[in-house]
């Protein structure tokens, strides 16, 4: 099957969710995030290392053009962004430097961006594959 004209936006802004998710939960740690929902480092590490196996395994899939693949990237995508909506934006809007400063918003602006597109080229190449 010949890929879509979405397959490598899909797998390019896959790619680039995967990285600012791995430096935004760095930056959860060092905040100290998992101390506001009560959650203990190991479970916060455990949790950390299933999302992430999660994500490359649906990268993989989606990079051999499976329609669940591609449907699991868009849903890990909106609810991230929807996260970042709901959370870390309004946060960030706030007077003030946010966490770490300049670096923390810019990964976690990266994040929102990325998650975005991840849904939306996701949906799009998903459309696609399954017409086929």
């Amino acid at each position: 099957m010949a890929a879509s004209k979405w397959h490598s936006l899909t797998i390019a802004s896959a790619v680039a969710f995967s990285g600012f998710s791995a430096v935004h939960l760095i930056d959860d740690f060092l905040a100290g995030v998992p101390r506001e929902f009560n959650l203990s480092v190991p479970l916060t590490e455990l949790l950390a290392l299933a999302y992430m196996m999660a994500l490359v395994g649906l990268i993989a899939a989606a990079s051999r053009q499976s329609p669940t693949g591609y449907l699991g990237l868009a849903v890990a995508g909106s609810l991230i962004g929807l996260a970042q909506f709901m959370k870390s934006i309004p946060e960030i809007l706030q007077p003030g430097p946010w966490r770490l400063g300049l670096s923390s918003e810019v990964f976690a602006l990266g994040l929102t961006i990325s998650a975005v597109l991840l849904t939306m080229f996701s949906i799009l190449a998903w459309r696609t594959t399954r017409g086929q």
